[in-house]
């Protein structure tokens, strides 16, 4: 990491005070140091390949006892072990042996720039500390900062032990702008070549290659906030979250807890109070939003498609059940047509009339509505279509397919709907998923001092 030196900073400071109200500030963000080997350090989010314990053993043998986030991270893979407690304890004493140790080091106030480079492609992003004051993913709400799936508010409590008296928060949540000019990142980017390096390396596990430069520059750090603020607005929506739906949601739940024990004054600029976030656009051409099918586990496949047809004619859906070759004959003639695959047979769920704008809007309810009956089974998100059918052909499971929804509507559809249905898109596939590599504190530390030497008499 270079060394690496403010510039006019009590200027800066002063300039995002003001910004505040603005749903953002500029972060101290936390790099590992030089010697730390940054393709072990950095790990895929912890909610991806989560019915696929091959990869992250994989990740295990790769990473070893090196610095990793994979220790400061936890696996949504296993957030239900029973030693679930332990491990995240463990995790909390490793953030602050990284800290003590010189592992994890802190920049002066500036933005990340980053770019990804998979599949051919290349996106860019910011890192912003996001104010969680102007956050708020309850339905008929118009902050600043919009969820945009429906949170399963079950799925917070435990995610809230993992950061509650952390240390350090490492963050795989992406935002979306919609910035049809490029006039926010676009300039840093033209400029990158000028600006000092962080970082740039090959991820892991075929996650393509990162890089990273600093910006502390007042004047461009200036530039990029009067951007942000000159973009449009839909329904005051600035910025949508594009993937970490439930991780952003559990950091508000810990700051809502945490505003409880903290006057007015020490509210103002708590570290609890944000939560870094990459920021991308929407308009990037490397954005690219992915289906995420079901799959469910432990079923009677032709059982569960019966089940699920008649659920929706009970909801007053005009559905029907064909069997077949898998995705044959599928029609674009205003129907929702749901392709399914288990062992041994296909075919597909066609939905007539549909009301709702997805069609994952018309079936996520009944899915759910399924697995409250049948507690042997299980319901999992599964991104690619690989993964999907490898899954959905395993005896007694079942996968359902859907189509990406299109981008340009993306926007529209979150201001329409208020929030979409669980799991409705990805932005790319599983490996295009953010890594964990930069962090930032969200508990006071201070480095214990060496004890003096006792003087001699």
């Amino acid at each position: 990491m270079p060394n690496l030196f403010p510039v006019g900073r009590q200027k800066l400071e002063e300039t995002m005070e003001e910004r505040k109200e603005q749903g953002f500030k500029i972060p101290r963000v936390l790099l590992p140091a030089e010697n730390i080997n940054l393709a072990k350090w950095a790990c895929i989010a912890c909610d991806q390949f989560t019915s696929q314990p091959d990869y992250w053993k994989a990740v295990e043998r790769l990473v070893g006892n090196a610095p990793s986030t994979l220790h400061i991270t936890l696996p949504e893979i296993y957030l239900e072990d029973e030693d679930v407690g332990s491990h995240i304890a463990d995790m909390k004493e490793t953030m602050h042996a990284y800290l003590e140790d010189g592992v994890l080091q802190e920049l002066p106030q500036g933005v990340v720039l980053t770019e990804r480079h998979i599949g051919g492609k290349v996106r860019k992003g910011v890192l912003l500390a996001m104010d969680l004051e102007q956050y708020d993913y309850r339905i008929g709400h118009r902050p600043l900062l919009r969820a945009t799936e429906q949170t399963v508010l079950s799925r917070i409590p435990p995610r809230a032990e993992i950061r509650r008296g952390a240390a350090v928060e490492l963050p795989h949540v992406m935002l979306l702008m919609d910035d049809e000019k490029d006039s926010v990142i676009g300039p840093l980017h033209t400029q990158r070549n000028t600006l000092p390096k962080l970082y740039d390396f090959d991820l892991m596990m075929d996650g393509g290659r990162i890089e990273g430069w600093f910006v502390d520059n007042p004047r461009l750090l200036e530039d990029l906030t009067a951007a942000l603020m000159e973009l449009p607005r839909r329904d005051n929506m600035l910025f949508c979250v594009g993937d970490g739906n439930h991780s952003l949601a559990t950091a508000k739940a810990i700051w809502e807890e945490a505003k409880e024990t903290l006057s007015i004054e020490e509210q103002k600029d708590h570290p609890l109070r944000y939560a870094l976030c990459e920021i991308i656009n929407l308009r990037d051409r490397a954005v690219e939003f992915m289906p995420i099918h079901r799959v469910m586990f432990g079923v009677n496949a032709a059982g569960c498609v019966q089940y699920l047809v008649e659920r929706l004619r009970e909801k007053g859906k005009k559905a029907k059940l064909v069997f077949g070759r898998w995705r044959s004959e599928i029609e674009h003639d205003g129907t929702y047509q749901i392709p399914f695959l288990y062992h041994d047979g296909a075919g597909r769920i066609i939905i007539e009339n549909p009301e709702h704008p997805l069609a994952i809007g018309e079936v996520q309810e009944v899915f759910e509505d399924y697995i409250r009956e049948n507690p042997s089974a299980k319901l999992d998100y599964i991104h690619g279509d690989e993964a999907f059918m490898e899954l959905s052909r395993q005896y007694d499971n079942i996968g359902f397919y859907f189509e990406a929804m299109e981008k340009s509507e993306f926007f529209d559809l979150i201001v329409k709907c208020g929030v979409l249905p669980k799991k409705t898109f990805s932005l790319g596939e599983a490996e295009e998923k953010r890594y964990y590599l930069e962090g930032r504190l969200i508990a006071p530390y201070a480095k214990e001092e060496e004890p003096a030497a006792p003087e001699e008499e």
